[in-house]
């Protein structure tokens, strides 16, 4: 096999197919790249069984084949190539030599023919989505995903889809995240629940522009189809929560709030209550004021921003990051914060319609 390419494109279809290799795995082609050479040009794939990544290079082939590279390596090898062409050929021993401009490097491969390829996923039923709408929606529910295994159905992200509105919800059992956006075609009602881990990752794959990324759902996987590169996603088996039994019906109080105005204060007031041991912010809800307090043996910090309030007054605490995170999640420049007392839910919602909805759960204190 060999070929020759520019290494800026080498590097960029490296770094994307890299990031569903494994990064140590008993079986060791699962830590390699799978470079296949052909008419149609060079096309990377990488998988750890759980996420499979293939992505194509626009290339000159000199010779077709097929070898195993170690990803990483390869990788950081074509990182520190000087710019330009690069030229890379495979002996019968598969023996991969990489060259370019003076510089000339020899990585021992693997055969191909143990490589696990993709699993197929049928393209019958197209869900199409703005790909920088599915990276922000991705972006704003799975921080809230379950980081522990002991309910592995919470490690996921849940994925909705009614008609033309796409709904994606993360929780973990202290907080939950929930965000709705609408698809290019209406496409029926379909459910899964993606592995949280690789859906995030592949949030950060996607881009800021609008255009369409398509999906497809099969019992098993996920495929999101980027045009020059595919990624295909595992799906998590069991049934999600009926998330909307935790959702309160109606609300006894409700602020509205300025994000910018209420982030700041919180950053300001998280800075002593990381150094408590109760890691808290008090929030003490009056008649259209709201102060944060947070305080540890090192000093306090109290806070007072001007808001709009319905109901009665209300001190509630929250754990620092769960509430700031739900805070730092929002892009619209003013919310409600919903509750009806200082042990149920509170619920972060938009002024109007229901884009998104954040539920954080209070945390018990003691009052001064």
């Amino acid at each position: 096999m060999k070929f020759i390419c520019q290494k800026d494109d080498l590097m960029q279809g490296l770094s994307l197919a890299a990031k569903a290799s494994a990064a140590r795995s008993p079986q060791a082609v699962l830590e390699c790249v799978s470079i296949t050479a052909d008419a149609a040009g060079v096309h990377l794939m990488c998988t750890d069984l759980q996420m499979g990544i293939e992505t194509s290079v626009s290339a000159t082939i000199a010779e077709e084949g097929r070898v195993l590279l170690n990803a990483r390596l390869l990788t950081e090898i074509v990182r520190k190539l000087p710019e330009g062409e690069v030229t890379l050929s495979v002996s019968e021993t598969n023996r991969a030599s990489i060259i370019a401009s003076g510089s000339k490097t020899t990585l021992q491969g693997m055969s191909a023919q143990d490589f696990p390829e993709l699993p197929k996923v049928d393209d019958d039923q197209p869900i199409i989505v703005k790909q920088n709408l599915l990276r922000d929606m991705i972006r704003q529910t799975g921080f809230a995903i379950a980081v522990e295994d002991a309910r592995p159905i919470l490690t996921g992200i849940l994925m909705e889809i009614s008609g033309d509105v796409l709904t994606l919800v993360a929780l973990d059992g202290f907080r939950l995240a929930r965000r709705m956006g609408k698809l290019e075609e209406s496409c029926g009602n379909l459910s899964a629940v993606v592995s949280g881990k690789y859906f995030i990752e592949t949030g950060k794959i996607l881009g800021d522009e609008e255009t369409p990324v398509t999906m497809h759902l099969s019992k098993t996987h996920l495929k999101l189809d980027l045009g020059a590169s595919t990624i295909i996603i595992r799906l998590l088996e069991g049934d999600y929560i009926k998330y909307r039994q935790l959702l309160p019906p109606s609300y006894a109080i409700s602020v509205r709030l300025d994000r910018d105005q209420l982030s700041d204060c919180i950053d300001r007031a998280s800075l002593m209550a990381r150094e408590g041991k109760s890691n808290l912010l008090k929030f003490s809800i009056r008649q259209d004021k709201l102060a944060i307090t947070s305080n540890s043996e090192m000093g306090d910090v109290y806070e007072e921003m001007d808001v709009q309030t319905t109901g009665k007054d209300i001190d509630i605490a929250f754990n620092v990051r769960y509430i700031s995170e739900a805070v730092r999640s929002i892009d619209e420049t003013q919310f409600l914060l919903n509750l009806n007392s200082n042990i149920s839910p509170c619920v972060l919602v938009p002024t109007e319609g229901e884009d998104f909805l954040y539920l954080v759960l209070p945390v018990r204190f003691k009052n001064d």
